[in-house]
């Protein structure tokens, strides 16, 4: 991580930081698993403090059935993994 910290000013404005949080920087050990992860579809997702789900679902070539097919999947993804103590509906 340090040798990247000259390049900072360049990716970090870009979003191409990478950082453990979001999972582009892993160790050596865990490389595998990772790799394995991303491979099998993982949708990794954001909330902020106004509890916005915040995510892509797709590029500006996707056709719309492509778009419809990954938003339906995010949001299976969400309702599964809605925790308990949250109160309410989603959806």
């Amino acid at each position: 991580m340090g040798s990247l910290k000259s390049m900072a000013r360049v990716l970090g404005p870009k979003g191409l930081m990478p950082n453990q949080k979001s999972g582009t920087l892993c160790k050596a050990d865990d490389l595998i698993e990772t790799i394995k992860q991303s491979k099998q579809g993982l949708i990794e997702y954001r909330v902020n403090d106004n509890s916005f789900i915040m995510n892509k679902i797709g590029k500006r070539g996707f056709t719309d059935e492509n778009l419809k097919i990954n938003l339906e999947s995010l949001l299976n993804t969400i309702v599964k993994r809605k925790p308990e103590t949250v109160k309410g509906r989603l959806l």
